[in-house]
């Protein structure tokens, strides 16, 4: 049916036997806005309508009057044919809903119609029907429209994550399909249930607490499927409203999958660090046997010069294992110990710096070091294990340096500690070089053969233990710079 706007006019005649003071009341009332009315007889022939009548059906009043409903209303009658023959028999009709199809209109648009249907009868015989019509159509629309985006909007969460539940701290209010899936059951048997069924005992608490404190950030709980078996779980909750009330909408994700990965790699790891540590600890007596064997035949002085040669490689290779074994017993400490173990004493840095620098010009002559020390360079430090970060500094250096090319270091005493600062001429560093640089068993572009890549995590131990940090800055003009910062006390 087409609903074209017409203009009101007063449609049919009211019977004589109204009084005629009564007349105005009983037109405006037949004529109230929004309901279209008409008499129908035996019949189901329209007798009378109303203004609204017209414009809801879009034909002048003279041509329906005498046209049964079927007639005047063809997409209409399947569902409100049924409904008239039910009030001819003297049942009063209320609110009734008829729908017709979208091909049955102009705008293909379905139109909704609420409908009363009341009996009228005079002298105790059925003389018509009062038909009382409303449309409908833009609030039905609005509510499929709402429970479209309602549908809509589940979908979504559905997509984002496991589940959700809507619960008041202590009873679940509505579940999504995910969340009854994750938990093994139907969602409406979730519905009413008491929420800490479904929580592991340990997990209760922490579930409470994160209610009462509207927590918004992600926490974990561990959640029961069939009543027993254990899930682990992420939620993500926010206050909202459901029904007049504040309650809380938890997102739900199954961190199954991401807990035994995490498991694994902390067994992985710890089973790594035991071995290398065992490894470490068990490689120091044979070696030292090696290296006493090594001294002892040095010190003779009863072996030709190409024997000599070969006692110095065979000693050096040894030396660069047991800086290897050293590293690998630090590193192991730093991971199970929380940090490298430090023992601070009064001392100066400078001294350790000179004897540092001596070691590395005696065995790298073809590296100038250029050292400048300046200011106040006492503090409260470890000095072996100074020495051991400058001797990390200084190999990195070299190792990246370019060929003759000299080796920049300089310490500077300032109020609040000592800065030192290792510069070589190597390649440019780029920026995701630069923030993965500290870590473990990383050996850089050039690696010389030689070393686990644990020096510079070493290094940064070492700083960190002291209470200080250290950083790298790379330029192509300038080259890279390792600076170490040290307060001169750290207060633990």
């Amino acid at each position: 049916m087409a609903q074209p706007a017409l203009p009101r006019n007063p449609i049919g005649v009211l019977p004589s036997a109204v009084p005629e003071e009564a007349r105005p009341f009983l037109h405006a009332l037949l004529n109230a806005p929004g309901w279209a009315v008409g008499f129908l007889d035996r019949e189901l022939r329209l007798r009378w309508g109303n203004e609204t009548l017209v414009g809801l059906t879009g034909q002048p009043m003279p041509i329906q009057l005498g046209k049964t409903v079927t007639e005047l209303w063809p997409g209409l009658a399947a569902g409100l044919s049924p409904l008239c023959g039910r009030a001819l028999q003297g049942e009063p009709i209320h609110g009734a809903t008829v729908t017709t199809e979208p091909d049955m209109t102009a705008d293909g648009r379905r139109i909704h119609l609420r409908i009363s249907l009341l009996p009228a009868t005079s002298g105790g015989a059925m003389t018509g029907i009062a038909l009382l019509l409303q449309d409908d159509t833009e609030r039905v629309e609005r509510e499929e429209g709402l429970r479209e985006a309602e549908t809509r909007l589940k979908t979504l969460v559905d997509l984002s994550c496991d589940g959700y539940l809507i619960h008041d701290g202590e009873t679940v209010l509505e579940a999504s399909r995910g969340s009854a899936s994750l938990l093994g059951c139907l969602p409406e048997e979730l519905v009413g249930q008491p929420l800490f069924r479904f929580l592991a005992p340990e997990s209760r608490q922490a579930a409470k607490d994160a209610y009462r404190a509207q927590q918004e950030m992600p926490y974990e709980l561990t959640a029961l499927r069939y009543g027993e078996l254990r899930v682990p779980i992420q939620v993500l909750a926010r206050e909202v409203t459901y029904r007049g009330r504040q309650v809380s909408l938890a997102a739900l994700w199954d961190i199954t999958g991401k807990k035994a990965a995490e498991e694994a790699a902390t067994r992985a790891e710890y089973l790594r660090e035991q071995l290398l540590g065992v490894v470490g600890h068990d490689l120091r007596t044979p070696l030292n046997t090696v290296m006493l064997g090594l001294s002892a035949l040095q010190h003779e002085g009863k072996l030709e010069e190409r024997q000599t040669r070969q006692l110095t490689i065979m000693s050096n290779a040894a030396r660069r294992m047991e800086r290897m074994i050293y590293e690998l017993l630090d590193f192991t400490r730093a991971r199970l110990a929380g940090g490298i173990p430090v023992n601070p004493t009064p001392m100066s840095l400078g001294p350790v710096v000179d004897r540092v620098v001596e070691e590395y010009r005696l065995a790298h002559p073809e590296y100038p070091i250029l050292p400048v020390a300046e200011g106040d360079l006492d503090g409260h430090w470890d000095e072996s294990r100074l020495a051991q970060l400058l001797d990390n500094l200084l190999q990195n250096a070299l190792r990246h340096s370019m060929s003759n090319t000299s080796i920049g270091l300089s310490v500077k005493g300032e109020p609040s500690g000592v800065t030192l600062i290792v510069l070589n001429k190597g390649p440019l560093l780029l920026p995701e070089e630069r923030e993965a640089i500290f870590e473990p068993f990383r050996r850089g572009k050039r690696p010389a053969g030689e070393g686990l890549g644990l020096g510079l995590f070493i290094a940064k131990q070492i700083a960190e233990a002291h209470g200080g940090r250290i950083s790298v800055e790379s330029a192509i003009e300038r080259g890279t710079s390792f600076k170490v910062w040290l307060p001169r006390r750290h207060s633990r």
